[in-house]
C-alpha cells in the first residue's frame, strides 16, 4: 500500500528544510548584484521597469530582470506590474541614504574576496591556515592596506553591523565604574563612542591598525566633547596590545 503525501507534509520534511538552506549561496549572490548595482537607490521615488533599469545601468536586461524577480520572490523587491520593480520594506535597506542601511555589508559578504575565501572553507578545516592566505597569498588585513577602496568597504561593512546593536551593547553592561575602556580592533570606533555618550565619566582608547585610524579620524562619531575623552592608539593587534585602561573591549 502507498501512502500519500501531501505537498505541505512533503515541504515540511527534513529535507526539504536542508534543500532550502542550499539556496543561502544565490540568495547572497544576488543581494551583492542589486547592492553593487545601486539598484534600490534607483527605485527610491518610483517604481522602474527592467528595460529602464538596464538601460541606466548597461546591462543585460534579460538577466537583471531574472535577478530581481528571484529577489522579489525573497522579499527584496516588489514585482509591481510586469518587468517592473519597486523597493520593498526589505530592500530600502540597500539604499546608500537611509539610517541603517546594509549595502556596504551585503556588498562586503557577497563579493569576490569573501566569496573566493568561503569556496576554499574545506582547505581551512582540513589545514587550520587562513584559505585567504592560500587565495590570495597575504593575510586579509594586508590586502587592505595594498588596496585603500577594499579596507574602505570592510570598514563600512563593519559600521553598518555594529550600528544595528551599539546602543544595545552600550546600555547592556555597566561601563562606569572602570573608568577606562579599550576597543581593541573597534574600526571607525562607532561602539565605543556609544559607550562614551552613555557613561560621561568615562574615558576611551581605541587601539587600530595606523591606516583605519586614519580614516577613523575622517567618520566624525567622536566629534564635540567625546573628542576630549577618547584616545588613539595605533598597534597590530595580533602581535600586542597597549596598555594603559583597565577594560578592555573585543567585539
Amino acid at each position: 500500500m502507498t501512502t500519500a503525501i501531501s505537498a505541505r507534509s512533503l515541504f515540511e520534511q527534513p529535507a526539504m528544510t536542508l534543500l532550502r538552506m542550499t539556496s543561502g549561496l544565490l540568495v547572497t549572490h544576488c543581494l551583492y548584484v542589486a547592492a553593487a548595482l545601486g539598484i534600490a537607490d534607483l527605485l527610491k521615488d518610483s517604481a522602474a521597469t527592467t528595460p529602464e533599469l538596464a538601460g541606466t545601468l548597461c546591462v543585460d536586461e534579460e538577466a537583471l530582470h531574472r535577478v530581481l524577480r528571484f529577489l522579489s520572490g525573497q522579499g527584496v523587491f516588489e514585482e509591481t506590474a510586469r518587468r517592473t520593480f519597486a523597493n520593498s520594506p526589505l530592500s530600502e535597506f540597500l539604499r546608500t541614504d537611509v539610517a541603517g542601511s546594509l549595502r556596504s555589508l551585503v556588498m562586503f559578504r557577497g563579493g569576490p574576496d569573501t566569496s573566493t575565501a568561503l569556496s576554499e572553507l574545506l582547505f581551512t578545516v582540513t589545514t587550520g591556515k587562513p584559505s585567504f592566505e592560500k587565495l590570495r597569498g597575504m593575510e586579509m588585513f594586508g590586502q587592505q592596506r595594498r588596496n585603500r577602496d577594499q579596507g574602505l568597504m570592510f570598514d563600512d561593512a563593519m559600521t553598518a553591523l555594529t550600528a544595528l546593536w551599539a546602543p544595545e551593547i552600550a546600555a547592556a553592561y555597566e561601563f562606569a565604574p572602570w573608568g577606562s575602556v579599550m576597543d581593541v580592533g573597534g574600526g571607525n570606533g562607532l561602539l565605543l563612542a556609544e559607550i562614551l555618550k552613555m557613561y560621561p565619566e568615562l574615558r576611551g582608547v581605541l587601539a587600530e591598525q595606523p591606516e583605519v585610524l586614519e580614516r577613523t579620524s575622517q567618520r566624525g562619531f567622536f566629534s564635540g566633547e567625546l573628542a576630549n575623552r577618547v584616545r588613539f592608539e595605533s598597534c597590530d593587534f595580533f602581535q600586542g596590545i597597549p596598555v594603559g585602561c583597565r577594560a578592555y573591549l573585543l567585539k
